[in-house]
């Protein structure tokens, strides 16, 4: 690393560090109505949250800068940017134990995106629509255009992996589906990832090279890697690889070497330096440590899979699956307390056919567009696919012993076990 890049680590590591320590967020004094009635007046400034039963809104209230989360039926049709008028009662959002038995903190959860009231099963009326970003308004109706549009083609529960593989949509699935992805260690699929924005800023950046020159590419790249991730909800996963992704080709264009691990570091800098709360959002902590994991581990645990073929990529999916499962597990059992066992089995068998899939549910999505006919074949494929990947998910999920329950993992344990995997990671070879 150079002097000039020890100094921007630097400047953006002290940024961090006190946004840190004197970042406060404090939520408003609602005490004198929380557990009333109330009725009032906002903006839906987030595309809803469509689950199986319900639908979740991200509403600000009119003239104030505070949002309130709001539950109202799966059928109400309301969408970004509509301004609403809300009935119900407010209430504080309570923390929750998971199917492994721990707590999951809610609250603080909400909290790190503003939100520190909520409304069940509220009464809404629609006051006027299209108001808000004209920019996010043209996205987040492109999306819903693109996933009516897969639905038309592939049935559920298909339709809703794929609209996970490339959107990072999990609504859709119930709660014993997820716990099943939970268990054989494969949620990750369908968290929107540093892959699927690579995808499209590769195929961009192949497109407008047709036309236009290496730079002109480049920009059109980085424009777009942003449009997608302000398009499938700027989660932090998304966030993350998005930096990266610019990082190397801000690198191509300049002519500059892109070094990964360099490029994570500044990224994960930035995003705390812009709001410290990121660092106790559990997917920002997961794809943190996966993407060190990756770049770090992999090389070292490469050696183990030798006996491993190497085609079709075999060997190396294998050691870039395990090295990421390295590097999340002590945090993993420490938030969730759970260990799953066949993880790697489940992995092994379906990641190899994830980018095909992604891309037949991308050409299956488009062509639906111009006519669901056209779509029929692809989307046949992507069925044929997605069926086979919910199977292995789902038998797996279902064995007695496809994971077990660790309730107290303590935090020491956790900073020795990591302790221990950076001085393996960057401890001297002996040259002897």
């Amino acid at each position: 690393m150079s002097k000039k890049e020890i100094v921007i680590v630097s400047i953006l590591l002290a940024i961090a560090g006190v946004r840190f320590f004197f970042f406060t967020s404090v939520a408003p004094s609602y005490g004198e109505v929380v557990g009333k009635e109330v009725t009032f007046e906002g903006m839906v400034s987030d595309d809803p949250d469509v689950r199986i039963k319900n639908q979740q809104l991200d509403i600000k209230l009119k003239d104030k800068d505070i949002n309130i989360l709001v539950i109202v039926d799966r059928n109400v049709k309301v969408s970004y940017g509509d301004e609403v008028s809300v009935h119900g009662v407010l209430l504080e959002p309570e923390n929750f134990i998971t199917q492994s038995g721990k707590e999951f903190n809610y609250k603080r959860y909400l909290a790190n995106q503003d939100i520190y009231f909520m409304i069940k099963n509220a009464d809404i009326e629609i006051l006027s629509s299209d108001n808000g970003s004209k920019i996010k308004l043209l996205l987040y109706k492109l999306k819903n255009a693109f996933i009516k549009s897969i639905n038309k083609v592939i049935p559920m529960p298909e339709s809703d992996l794929a609209n996970g593989l490339v959107l990072g949509i999990r609504g859709g699935f119930d709660q014993d589906t997820k716990q099943e992805f939970i268990e054989t260690g494969t949620i990750h699929i369908i968290a929107l990832s540093g892959y699927n924005v690579s995808i499209v800023a590769s195929n961009v950046m192949k497109f407008f090279s047709l036309i236009f020159s290496q730079t002109i590419s480049i920009i059109f790249g980085i424009i777009v890697i942003f449009l997608f991730i302000i398009m499938t909800g700027a989660s932090t996963t998304a966030i993350r690889a998005g930096i990266m992704a610019t990082i190397m080709l801000l690198g191509r264009m300049t002519g500059r070497n892109y070094i990964a691990g360099r490029a994570l570091v500044i990224a994960g800098l930035l995003m705390v330096a812009y709001d410290p709360r990121v660092l106790t959002d559990m997917s920002f902590q997961l794809s943190f440590l996966a993407t060190g994991g990756v770049l770090y581990l992999t090389p070292k645990v490469l050696n183990w899979f030798k006996f491993l073929p190497m085609r079709f990529g075999f060997r190396e999916m294998i050691a870039t699956t395990v090295a990421a499962t390295i590097a999340v597990l002590p945090i993993l059992l420490y938030l969730t307390g759970i260990l799953s066992l066949v993880s790697l089995p489940a992995n092994a068998l379906i990641l190899l056919f994830i980018p095909t899939v992604m891309f037949f549910i991308f050409v299956t999505g488009i062509l639906g567009f111009i006519s669901p006919i056209l779509a029929i074949p692809f989307g046949y494929i992507s069925y044929l696919i997605l069926l086979y990947v919910l199977s292995v998910i789902h038998y797996l999920g279902s064995l007695s012993f496809a994971s077990v329950s660790i309730l107290s993992f303590p935090l020491p344990l956790v900073i020795l076990i990591y302790a221990f995997l950076l001085w393996w990671v960057f401890k001297k070879k002996d040259h002897r």
